[in-house]
């Protein structure tokens, strides 16, 4: 065989693995959000849930990061006690489809979900977060703000 088809099939072969490896990695299922452990209520917690769909643009994708930064750097202590928690939710999953109409979502949001003795008491859609997505020291300071205010025990 000649050393230019050895290549060529050498190369081949490399891209069809390739295409097989991110085909298998995007095709396998996500693990879903672990539920709380059995029998622990917190009396108030909050959940911020970044709903999204399976086509992720990239404004999307930088609100997503954003809302986590956002959380991560005011509420350390809060996500680590459970106090605050994230979720990200894929709205086109069946098994979430309710959100959609229980929130009121057209398009991908941040909302956040006030629970006490783990009962929903109020929600917010953080629908600033599009207008804000290109300042991110105001988007913080918006999250922020809304997650404070969600959190203060009242």
């Amino acid at each position: 065989m000649k050393p230019k088809t050895i290549a060529a099939a050498a190369l081949l072969l490399f891209v069809a693995a390739s295409v097989a490896t991110l085909v298998i990695k995007e095709t396998r299922p996500k693990p879903a959000p672990a539920p709380e452990p059995a029998g622990i209520v917190l009396p108030h917690k909050v959940v911020a849930y970044y709903f999204h769909g399976k086509q992720r643009c990239e404004t999307c994708q930088k609100i997503e990061r954003l809302s986590r930064e956002s959380l991560e750097n005011g509420f350390a202590a809060d996500l680590k006690s459970g106090r605050l928690e994230r979720r990200l939710v894929n709205t086109e999953e069946p098994a979430h489809e309710h959100f959609v109409k229980e929130y009121g979502l057209k398009y991908q949001a941040l909302v956040l979900s006030e629970l006490r003795d783990g009962k929903q008491t109020r929600w917010v859609n953080l629908e600033k977060i599009w207008d804000l997505v290109d300042k991110p020291a105001e988007f913080t300071k918006y999250v922020q703000d809304a997650a404070r205010a969600y959190l203060e025990v009242k």
